[in-house]
């Protein structure tokens, strides 16, 4: 859970910075790959975080994990794009994607207090039985 935290953390951190250290490009380079890096590493994360709740469906877990990032890269484009064309012109960005992950922090707090709802559980297991005649069992392709 620390280091879900410490992720989503930094990448608000470097959002925040980016605000008024844009102007240099030198700087605005750094924060740009930092953005990215520190981006990167939260799903992930967050993804694992999810599957350890998923309890008896850690596929779909999985799935509406990427889906909702998916959904996030989407909404949050359009959001930035909107604010690039008010007055907050080059900031705008930037202070959206801070906003976002600034409330991307609220729910994983929230996990991370809570704790696990459930240990994890293993829920797919060998359906393979080995034939009455007491040999190993084979692939279909081996018989």
């Amino acid at each position: 859970m620390v280091t879900t935290l410490t992720a989503a953390a930094a990448a608000a951190l470097v959002l925040l910075l980016l605000i008024p250290l844009s102007a240099n490009p030198l700087t605005a380079t750094v924060l740009v790959f930092l953005m990215g890096l520190t981006g990167f590493t939260v799903n992930p994360v967050v993804t694992a975080l999810a599957m350890r709740f998923a309890g008896d469906a850690p596929t779909l877990t999985s799935a509406l994990s990427t889906s909702a990032f998916n959904t996030g890269i989407a909404a949050g484009s359009a959001i930035a794009g909107t604010a690039l064309e008010s007055s907050l012109g080059l900031t705008g960005p930037p202070l959206v994607g801070a906003g976002i992950a600034v409330l991307t922090l609220l729910p994983l707090t929230a996990l991370a207090v809570l704790g696990t709802a459930t240990p994890a559980r293993i829920v797919a297991q060998c359906t393979c039985a080995p034939e009455q005649s007491g040999e190993p069992a084979r692939s279909p392709a081996h018989r």
